[in-house]
């Protein structure tokens, strides 16, 4: 039971997560998101791979330090089992996700919105606990 930082799994969970969101906001969610913040999915890049690319970075960058946040809860509760990570997930959704998106429905009125954003912060919450608890 070492609660040593591993950094493969980390590595993978991090891209995972990306992975995640990538899915989320494009096939799955992405028109109903764009639809509810006011953007539209269609139309090319033109002029606007930059702002893509560094979309693109910043958010796998967020990737990194959301799952480093989920894997040191891991270590510090020693949580390296399947109801371990049930319960990190949990609280990760619970006390992060759910309420740092309730602005979403408290102030701008927007329950999809918030069903949208905080749906891939808890399946990314779960999937990242489960993953690093059992691969490290």
């Amino acid at each position: 039971m070492s609660s040593s930082f591993a950094v493969l799994p980390y590595i993978v969970t991090s891209i995972v997560y990306f992975a995640i969101g990538a899915l989320w906001y494009t096939p799955l969610f992405g028109k109903a998101w764009a639809k509810e913040v006011g953007r539209s999915m269609e139309g090319g890049m033109e002029g606007k791979w930059g702002q893509f690319v560094g979309g693109m970075v910043g958010q796998l960058i967020s990737s990194f330090l959301y799952v480093a946040g989920v894997y040191m809860l891991l270590m510090v509760g020693n949580f390296y089992s399947f109801g371990g990570a049930l319960i990190v997930g949990a609280s990760v959704s619970a006390f992060f996700v759910l309420s740092i998106n309730s602005g979403k429905l408290n102030f701008q009125g927007k329950p999809r919105l918030f069903f949208i954003d905080s749906g891939y912060g808890v399946i990314g919450s779960f999937v990242s606990a489960i993953i690093l608890a059992f691969w490290r």
